[in-house]
Parts: C-alpha cells; sequence; structure tokens
C-alpha cells in the first residue's frame, strides 16, 4: 500500500517542519459539540492558539487564525479539525497509527460530538444518517493537488468495510482492491505529489436492507490523457508503466512475454528522468495489483492482455517515421518496422495492419471508404492518439469489469456516495485537459461554499430548532484537505 504522507503542501511543510513529537497537550475541554452550543463557547473566549477542535467556536476568526488554529494542532499530531460540519485534514507526512482497528472500533456508533475529530467520525456520521433518515449520503473530498484526497477516500472506505458484517467480507475485499488497480492505472508522481490521482471518481458504496455493504458503482471521469504522452520535469506517466517494466528486469519470463526493455528505450516514460519513488517498490506494487486483477475475477489471460496493451502503448511511443513525396507522405523507418512487428504481436494482430494505421487515415466519401496518407507531422501526432485511445481504453475496460465484479444488483437504491475529484493545478504548459479539470475543480469550490451556507442558514432559521431538522438538513459531509 502507498505510505502516508506522500505530498507536498508548502504552507503545512513550514508547519511540519516545526513539528514536536513531544507529549499531546489538552483541547481545554473544548469537544466538538452539536451547532446549539456555539454561543456559549463563543462566550469563553476560544483563541486560534488554543488550537481547539471546532473552529466555529473562535471569536473573530479569519485566514490568519484558521491557519494559526491549524498549525498548534499539527505540532502535536492533530491533523483533523472541524470547521462547523466540515473536517478539515491536514497531511502528517508519517504515520500516526490512527487508522487501526482500535480507531474504527473508537469511532463506531459515535456521534460526531462525542469523539475527537477524524476522518472515521465522518465516515460514521455519513453511515448513521443513512440508517436513520431516507436520503443517501455522500461525503465531497476537495482540495489542491498533493493535499491526500485520496487517501482520505481509502480511509471512508476503509472504515465503511470495517463497521458492516463479515457476510459480505469478499465484496468489501473487492471494493478495497480496486482502489490498488485504479491506482496503478490512474495515478502519477506529479511534481507535488508522489500518488497524485489523474482522474476523477465518484463510488457508491451500496447497502443492502440491513445496512450490509452489497457491492460498489463507480463513475469516472476525465483521465488525464495528455500524462500519456509528456510528462514534465520530475514527473512520472502512471504507475502501471513503470511497475510493468520493473517486474520484467527482474523476470526474464516476464521480459520475452511483454517484450519489455528498461525504463531508458520507451520514448513515453524517459522524458523526466524519473524513474523510481522513493518508499517505493515497483515490483512489490505490480505484484500487488496481480493479485488485486485476481480478487476482482480477471483471468489470466485477460490479466496478460491488459500488459500486452500497456507494454503496445510503449512501444507505440518509439514510432519515428520519416518524410517521403516532398512531405506530403510519410514511412516507417527501417527501426519502426522492428517496433509494428512487436506492437502486432502484443496486439495480436497482423504488422500489415499495424504499418496502415500508422501512416495512413480513412475517409468516407458517397459511401466509399479512402485511404489518404498522412503527412510527417500528421504521422506523429496520429500515433499519439493511438497511444491515448490505446490506454484509455484500456482504463475504461478495468472501471467497468469492476463494477461488473462489485454490482450490487437491485439494491443500488441505498448508499453513501464518495468524491474524490482532481486537485487544482497550474503547470508550466496548461493543455485543454488542465483547463478543464481546473474548471471543474473551482465549479466543485462554488458548489462547497453555496451549499454549506444555505444548510446552516436553514439549520439557524429552523422554527423547531431539534436534532431531527439538523440531521435532516446535512445529508452531505465535506471534507477539506489540505
Amino acid at each position: 500500500a502507498w505510505p502516508i504522507g506522500r505530498c507536498k503542501t508548502s504552507e503545512v511543510v513550514e508547519a511540519g517542519q516545526q513539528a514536536s513529537a513531544g507529549h499531546q497537550v489538552p483541547d481545554r475541554g473544548i469537544a466538538m459539540l452539536s451547532i446549539f452550543d456555539r454561543p456559549r463557547l463563543i462566550a469563553e473566549g476560544a483563541k486560534p492558539t488554543d488550537g481547539v477542535p471546532d473552529m466555529t467556536v473562535i471569536s473573530d476568526i479569519d485566514v490568519r487564525g484558521i491557519n494559526t488554529n491549524l498549525k498548534v494542532r499539527y505540532k502535536h499530531d492533530r491533523i483533523y479539525t472541524y470547521t462547523g460540519t466540515i473536517l478539515v485534514a491536514v497531511n502528517p507526512y508519517k504515520d500516526l497509527g490512527i487508522y487501526e482497528q482500535d480507531q474504527i472500533d473508537e469511532y463506531s456508533g459515535q456521534k460526531m460530538a462525542q469523539v475527537p475529530p477524524h476522518v472515521f467520525a465522518t465516515a460514521e456520521a455519513a453511515y448513521f444518517n443513512l440508517q436513520n433518515t431516507v436520503k443517501n449520503q455522500s461525503c465531497v473530498i476537495s482540495g489542491e493537488s498533493g493535499a491526500g484526497k485520496t487517501e482520505t477516500t481509502k480511509f471512508i472506505l476503509q472504515y465503511l468495510c470495517a463497521v458492516t458484517s463479515s457476510e459480505t467480507k469478499w465484496v468489501q475485499q473487492q471494493i478495497v482492491e480496486a482502489n490498488t488497480v485504479l491506482e496503478a492505472f490512474g495515478n502519477a508522481k506529479t511534481i507535488r505529489n508522489d500518488n497524485s490521482s489523474r482522474f476523477g471518481k465518484f463510488i457508491q458504496v451500496c447497502f443492502d436492507d440491513r445496512f450490509h455493504i452489497c457491492g460498489c458503482i463507480i463513475q469516472d471521469y476525465l483521465l488525464e490523457m495528455s500524462r500519456i504522452t509528456f510528462q514534465a520535469a520530475n514527473e512520472r506517466n502512471y504507475h502501471v508503466f513503470y511497475q510493468l517494466v520493473a517486474a520484467a528486469m527482474k523476470n526474464p519470463e516476464l521480459k520475452a512475454r511483454w517484450l519489455l526493455e528498461r525504463h531508458e528505450a520507451f520514448e513515453y516514460i524517459n522524458q523526466s528522468g524519473c524513474y523510481t519513488l522513493d518508499g517505493i517498490n515497483d515490483v512489490d506494487m505490480f505484484d500487488s495489483l496481480r493479485r488485486a486483477l485476481i480478487v476482482l475475477n480477471v483471468s489470466d489471460e485477460i490479466s496478460d492482455g491488459i500488459f500486452s496493451a500497456v507494454s503496445a502503448v510503449m512501444w507505440i511511443g518509439n514510432f519515428q517515421f520519416e518524410g517521403i513525396d516532398d512531405g506530403e507522405a510519410s514511412r516507417l523507418t527501417s527501426k519502426d518496422y522492428a517496433i509494428a512487428d512487436k506492437v502486432a504481436k502484443l496486439l495480436g494482430i497482423k504488422a500489415d495492419q499495424v504499418v496502415k494505421v500508422a501512416t495512413h487515415r480513412q475517409i468516407l466519401v458517397r459511401g466509399q471508404i479512402t485511404e489518404i496518407p498522412l503527412k510527417l507531422h500528421e504521422a506523429r501526432e496520429n500515433r499519439h492518439a493511438m497511444a491515448k485511445a490505446l490506454y484509455s481504453r484500456t482504463f475504461a475496460w478495468l472501471v467497468s469489469q469492476i463494477n461488473t465484479c462489485t454490482n450490487p444488483g437491485s439494491q443500488r437504491s441505498r448508499f453513501i456516495g464518495v468524491l474524490d475529484i482532481f486537485g487544482f493545478e497550474n503547470f508550466g504548459m496548461n493543455s485543454f485537459e488542465q483547463l478543464c479539470i481546473n474548471y471543474t475543480n473551482e465549479k466543485l469550490h462554488k458548489f462547497f461554499n453555496h451549499y454549506v451556507f444555505s444548510l446552516e442558514q436553514k439549520v439557524v432559521s429552523c422554527p423547531l430548532r431539534t436534532k431531527t431538522c439538523s440531521q435532516t438538513c446535512f445529508n452531505v459531509c465535506f471534507i477539506a484537505v489540505c
């Protein structure tokens, strides 16, 4: 599994450098109480320097006060803080040992007002509300790239799987292993994060009438296609490329089966010169990936086909081409023909078909298919399009297989949804894809603010001001990670 705290956020790094491993400082008796107790707590004069667990009790709060309160708690390894119904999480950069079975038992069946801030408390609140109201629940996880959204998603799934009946243990295991597959094919190292999700996903964890997990449905959004063909300095392509090559270099049988060479031999993964990650063994990760595919009922034959497609993507990136007919057409170089043979063998097609697809395009004119030779620059762009199409369809097939394997059947109307959206990124060169990702992120933040403030107004203006009123209004849990 990926170690905790492999993200980079400049402001938190500053706090992390000041963090102390000393004893835990008490919270001055200020616990996370219900929203109706806020006036009394505010009257006590809570200050940001107190490091309170709920920042809504601080009088005269501003951005500096929020940062101060978070830093005070961070220094004492208290990475979770409430701000009303929102849970703020700060990356600890180390394993705090707070996600074990003991913590699951501590938060199981407890209300948020009775326990310290924790992602398990948020997950428990969603699970409790699902059982006690007629409304489905959703956890919206927001934050910049590298903040830890993917890890938070896994902790929520871990908790939900742990607190349900052991009768559905196999389904729970499949849900957990689905993350292993999605991370290998959909996550990559960026400048800010060693395990950044380069796609968005909405996971519906479905429950039966006894509120036991009976399956899940995953919807994926906007897989970053440009990363397949280009990576900036100190970044990597998707993890699976490096895991596959590393495993093949250790195992001659795998190397021969998938026709692989060292990392440096492939244009699609050698651009940045970054091949390994600190503290991560790609060979072990590949073994975990193959075990996960077995759990998800992917046969050995299909599994081999998937990795053959991944290898083919890397070889397609090595096509160079040369211009002919005064630049009006192109053809493969002598080295390219050897690559075409490998791609054909990996995909189970004829080499002539690979050559034709790489150097020609087809148009339909009056019911007749006409082949037009590609110019040199067109052939090189077409090469990238081929690689992106092959990889994206492989990824889409995997998501479909996961959904088939964890299909809840007719019991999909009762669920807890977990939205893990991409973080905001600003690269040296931003593609249209990145514009879409950043726009989606900003729209999510707008929804985040509007929805939360609207719910707060409903609770405050509720004429009965009852516990039921509060529970009915808040059926979406927000987690801000930074």
